[in-house]
């Protein structure tokens, strides 16, 4: 007894010890870090390994308990498993992961049933994918081995079950940088990788894969085929935390563009670790020296490429025909001055959907019934009733340049323009989007900060007999430019939040962040979410009345503000509640 005691005064003598380098110093709040830069976990979970004399139920629940430490160096879920299958199976194949608890239940002697409620999947390639809540039932085969109950078939191609608390512990949101070679800037992009020792090496054979389907053509990246790690892992240096990434690859010291390229999306990606200070990129045993950097790279400061930052200082609010400048840093939204060489002009109410470049000096806006577009530039304005019908609201590009969605006034299929911002009277030019079915309708378009990728909301039509509308898909798809940077097509597109039944709106708060008005399968209003790409969807607290959310980038962080159906203009107060502060028709984010 006297034994057992000690040992657990040990333990938890441990725990504390390990977590203690953690705990605040002073009693001043502090703010966390972002997500990609969230230190290791320090404190591993016991998970126990088979034991020899439990029952069916009791091993597929120890193996479900045990899915959460795949990953680690001692993993026991195998433990679980016949020795055939513990060699074939290929955890990261594919991941489910369910909410709320897994119901066991012994179906036959030697088969376990498993129900779980499916909220997201995780494929291969650890691109997460939220879905509606719906109930799975798993088969678990299991038979008797040297005396032991043990898994024997699972489903084809299975990988985890995890609980939504398990996923989040066993693997880790990580960032990985691709190019924007027109603007010198990263584009990122989000993956869920096993949170172990291993993860530098996972970052790593992430980042030299090909560009993901959906951004070919819009990004680019250094990675080849020829291209790997001539190393079975990437060593971190414990005394430097310098990490080591020895590639092969027979043209890259040859090619020193190529070689600044993949140094940069390496570094950077690594960077977003806490164990990580340093990197050093090598071909065959030889560092690739790096512009103006000595030795490893140790800061994005080094690299040619920068993160996209954007921050607005000022907004404008539309009351009928009026325009004013307020100011989003104030809890009330007060009035600003505009600046000198700026003229907003008066609206009128015919004109909706209003949009502005990011030194209000270009606006724009389309009529009432979709058939016309309409341009100012100070005293200046310019309409043009050429371009279609249905036209949605424009959205505004790092350039300057407007883009609509609508169809075609002869086909009467969808069209996607762009106005270039040149001219007052450009003409809009059509942006090849062939994917695009002849029943789809086109309601919003929104442009990434960076310039690479557009969001459109997408509708299809459907017959008379129809018992109600159809719902309302996110499309994130990628801009292909030609040599002059004009935009020439978009990709085939990656479908958002499919587990939204209805998307109102969608507008950019950062590179790799939408804030997005929907609804859920059981809501019964429009709700405002944020959705960091590829990460779970985050509710932003209940507005009745809800028709717009926009996102305002601040040096201290995003600002939502939302307006309702009946003109209120609204302000986040406390965790998920909202506070009115004015009243107007439409709140106008400058560059949206």
């Amino acid at each position: 007894m006297r034994r057992h005691l000690l040992a657990a005064l040990a333990a938890v003598t441990l725990v504390v010890t390990a977590c203690s380098g953690q705990l605040p110093t002073t009693p001043e709040p502090r703010a966390g870090l972002p997500v990609s830069q969230q230190s290791e976990r320090e404190v591993e979970r016991l998970l126990p390994p088979a034991p020899q004399d439990a029952g069916p139920v009791e091993i597929v629940e120890g193996f479900l308990r045990a899915n959460e430490g795949f990953a680690s160096d001692d993993d026991v879920s195998r433990t679980y498993l016949t020795s055939e299958l513990a060699n074939s199976w290929v955890p990261t194949a594919a991941v489910m992961v369910y909410g709320g608890d897994a119901t066991v239940s012994l179906t036959d002697d030697d088969e376990v049933s498993v129900q779980l409620e499916v909220i997201g999947r995780l494929d291969a390639d650890g691109r997460l994918t939220e879905q509606v809540p719906q109930t799975s039932t798993q088969t678990f085969g299991l038979t008797e081995v040297d005396g032991a109950t043990r898994i024997s078939t699972f489903p084809d191609d299975a990988g985890l079950w995890l609980s939504d608390t398990a996923f989040e512990r066993a693997f880790r949101p990580t960032v990985l940088s691709y190019l924007n070679a027109q603007r010198d800037v990263f584009v990122p992009e989000l993956r869920w990788l096993a949170d172990s020792e291993g993860l530098p090496t996972a970052i790593t054979r992430a980042q030299l894969a090909p560009l993901p389907p959906h951004l070919e053509g819009a990004l680019t990246t250094a990675a080849t085929e020829e291209v790997r790690l001539a190393t079975p892992a990437v060593p971190v240096d414990p005394s430097t935390l310098v990490a080591t990434v020895n590639l092969q690859g027979a043209t890259l010291a040859q090619d020193d563009s190529r070689a600044d390229d993949l140094s940069s999306q390496l570094a950077h990606s690594l960077l977003g670790l806490s164990s990580v200070a340093g990197v050093d990129v090598q071909v065959a045993g030889r560092s690739l020296p790096l512009e103006g950097v000595e030795g490893p790279i140790t800061g994005a400061t080094e690299l040619p490429y920068t993160e996209v930052e954007r921050e607005v200082a000022q907004v404008l609010l539309r009351v009928g025909e009026q325009l004013t400048v307020a100011d989003p840093s104030q809890y009330a939204l007060r009035d600003l001055e505009p600046a000198e060489d700026v003229e907003l002009p008066g609206v009128e109410l015919r004109w909706t959907g209003l949009a502005v470049t990011e030194d209000l000096e270009d606006l724009a806006a389309v009529s009432v019934d979709g058939a016309a577009f309409r341009r100012w530039r100070g005293e200046q304005v310019h309409t043009n009733e050429g371009i279609g019908d249905d036209l949605t609201p424009p959205g505004v590009d790092p350039q300057g340049a407007f883009w609509l969605g609508g169809i075609h006034r002869s086909s009467r299929t969808p069209r996607v323009w762009v106005v270039d911002e040149t001219r007052l009277d450009a003409v809009a030019r059509p942006v090849e989007a062939d994917w695009l079915e002849a029943e789809d309708r086109i309601e919003r378009v929104a442009i990434s900060p960076d310039g690479s990728r557009v969001v459109m909301v997408v509708r299809q039509t459907v017959g008379q007999d129809a018992q109600e509308p159809p719902p309302h898909r996110l499309l994130l798809s990628g801009i292909v430019r030609d040599a002059s940077g004009r935009p020439r097509e978009l990709t085939a597109p990656l479908p958002l939040v499919p587990h939204l039944r209805d998307v109102v709106a969608a507008h950019w708060s950062a590179a790799g962040e939408l804030v997005i008005v929907g609804q859920r399968q059981d809501d019964t209003e429009p709700q405002p979410f944020r959705l960091e790409l590829g990460g779970w969807l985050q509710h932003l607290g209940s507005l009745p009345g809800l028709v717009d959310a926009v996102p305002v980038p601040r040096a201290t962080g995003v600002q939502v503000i939302a307006r309702t159906e009946d003109g209120g203009v609204y302000v986040p107060e406390g965790q998920s509640g909202w506070q009115p502060v004015r009243n107007g028709d439409q709140v106008v984010v400058p560059g949206d």
